[in-house]
């Protein structure tokens, strides 16, 4: 009961300290440094007297020393009150791997919390997300993140640690001028969790380091994962793990071979490759190069690499899944026989084709004459091609955007709202909600009782689940968009736009983003957490469950349209 009531009160103040941490850094507090810093003595004292009992009272100190070692991280911080230090040259150093210690010691602290809470999924997911965009952000805030030496404000490091971590895309300082290679770095390793997901990346870590789950864990997994049993949730982490990496290296050495000779080292050339294979397959749009793609806007192998890594990476890890195991078995099977696919694999192959070409068309037709109208035939296909690829939240762009005409913005728009397909690093309301969506209006014509897809009923639930996830989602865009327009002073079809581009985590933009107000980038900032967690992950975290009422109220007729 004690050690119960410690782990919670440890928990609580190693979660209140990592927000200290993230405020700390900030302009907020600095007037106050003196408190901040009589606070933070107070805390690491509290770390270190509840890391050294638990040693002196463990039964075997070696077999604590072993399984616990990384908890005395707690002392780094007191190299800071060695006398005279801050007069060192290396002083600098030592206080950025000392907000790191702290960082650490305070992160897993309230890890224990989370634990202890026993929160459901969805809560576990926000939860999950929250903490990794904060530390995210105080990581991007030190000194060694920019390349002046300056401080990210904290709202600026809050938004792109957000935007890195929701794979969006969207900035708010450039990415290739603003950050340092460590910054840079920072934000890879954000994208990289971020479009694994952060559950599904710890765990990975788990199965790659040989140890075990518990049972809880393994349950919660199932849920999010939507696996039948463990079993199957460790064999579709491991596919998700092998998978990710090969589309990613893949892409890295093909874009290396591509890039070769086009920059000043090939240590440099490696670096951009893979930041931009792990970017465009995490679809998330965030490149080293101030113009995104524009200089390789006719470039055919960079255009094919990027999108082909843009696709992959919205069909859904459950998708490619299905058409791995299906391929596998006719390839290896003597008798020729079809490929037998899920229906929700048939949905999104379909409905991906469908909007990519039917965007590329469009685009095609009304910027032929207008923003392309000074290339080739093969540039204006290539650009077309990009820009209806690019809204399926990846966030590229080969195009100066403020220069389409506001009928194509409005495409791209649509585009991006829909977004990718369930499963996957993409954003938006997802390819089979607007499937099911459209099967149903469908069947409403024909004047169907059920509503079929490839010979195929779907469940009422399912339709349900569907027209929620609309409804939802363009109330959170109208009520944003209208916040933004009562905030922000610009083009309405341009704030329109950034906040359809926020919420389906694409991260194309007009140019309003670095613009925007402290509370516009506050509203976008929350808009790309719901867009990437999603809306009903998101309302199931806070809506408390009821046992539906055993009766039925009389039936009466309302007209309708």
């Amino acid at each position: 009961m004690i050690k119960k009531f410690v782990d919670y009160f440890i928990g609580v103040v190693a979660a209140f300290a990592l927000l200290l941490l993230l405020l700390e850094n900030s302009s907020y507090l600095r007037s106050y440094a003196s408190v901040v810093s009589t606070i933070n003595f107070s805390i690491l004292i509290i770390f270190i007297a509840d890391v050294t009992a638990r040693f002196l009272l463990s039964k075997n100190r070696k077999t604590h020393l072993k399984h616990n070692w990384f908890d005395f991280i707690v002392f780094v911080p007191l190299l800071q009150t060695i006398g005279g230090i801050e007069n060192t040259p290396f002083f600098v150093i030592i206080r950025q791997v000392v907000i790191v210690a702290m960082l650490a010691s305070r992160l897993k602290k309230s890890h224990k919390l989370i634990t202890l809470l026993s929160l459901k999924p969805a809560q576990l997911m926000i939860t999950s997300f929250g903490f990794t965009i904060i530390v995210g952000a105080i990581l991007l805030m030190l000194p060694a993140a920019t390349k002046t030496g300056m401080r990210l404000p904290l709202i600026d490091a809050l938004f792109t640690a957000t935007s890195a971590t929701c794979v969006t895309g969207l900035i708010v300082r450039d990415t290739a001028t603003y950050f340092s290679l460590f910054g840079q770095t920072v934000i890879l390793l954000l994208i990289q969790v971020g479009g694994l997901g952060i559950m599904t990346f710890s765990v990975s870590l788990v199965y790659l380091l040989k140890k075990t789950i518990d049972m809880k864990q393994g349950i919660m997994m199932q849920d999010v994962l939507d696996q039948d049993t463990l079993a199957n949730v460790k064999s579709l982490i491991v596919f998700i793990v092998k998978m990710t990496a090969i589309f990613e290296l893949t892409g890295a050495l093909v874009l290396f071979i591509a890039w070769h000779g086009k920059f000043a080292s090939i240590a440099q050339t490696l670096y951009y490759a893979l930041f931009h294979s792990v970017s465009a397959f995490c679809n998330a749009g965030f490149s080293t190069f101030t113009d995104s793609l524009m200089g390789f806007s006719q470039d055919v192998p960079t255009n094919i690499i990027i999108c082909g890594l843009i696709i992959a990476g919205g069909l859904g890890f459950m998708a490619i899944k299905d058409l791995h195991k299906n391929t596998n078995h006719k390839i290896t099977d003597t008798a020729i026989k079809p490929i037998k696919t899920r229906v929700q694999t048939k949905i999104v192959l379909r409905t991906t084709f469908f909007l990519i070409l039917g965007g590329a068309l469009l685009i095609y037709a009304l910027e032929k004459n207008h923003a392309f109208s000074a290339f080739s035939m093969k540039s204006k296909v290539l650009l077309s091609l990009f820009q209806s690829i690019t809204p399926r939240t990846a966030g590229f762009n080969t195009c100066d955007m403020a220069s389409l005409s506001p009928a194509t913005l409005f495409v791209i728009l649509a585009l991006m709202f829909i977004g990718g397909s369930p499963g996957s690093t993409a954003g938006g309301i997802k390819t089979t909600t607007v499937a099911v969506i459209w099967a149903t209006i469908v069947s409403s014509f024909k004047r169907k009782d059920e509503v079929e897809i490839f010979k195929r009923t779907i469940p009422a639930e399912v339709i349900k689940k569907a027209i929620i996830v609309l409804a939802i989602s363009i109330f959170i865009v109208v009520v944003s968009g209208t916040i933004l327009l009562y905030t922000e002073i610009y083009n309405p079809l341009g704030i329109l736009f950034e906040a359809v581009s926020a919420f389906g985590t694409v991260g194309l933009s007009t140019g309003l983003t670095p613009l925007l107000s402290v509370a516009g980038k506050i509203v976008i900032t929350v808009l790309m957490f719901i867009g990437r967690l999603g809306p009903l992950t998101v309302a199931y975290a806070f809506l408390r469950y009821k046992r539906a009422a055993q009766y039925t109220y009389a039936e009466e007729s309302v007209t309708i349209g």
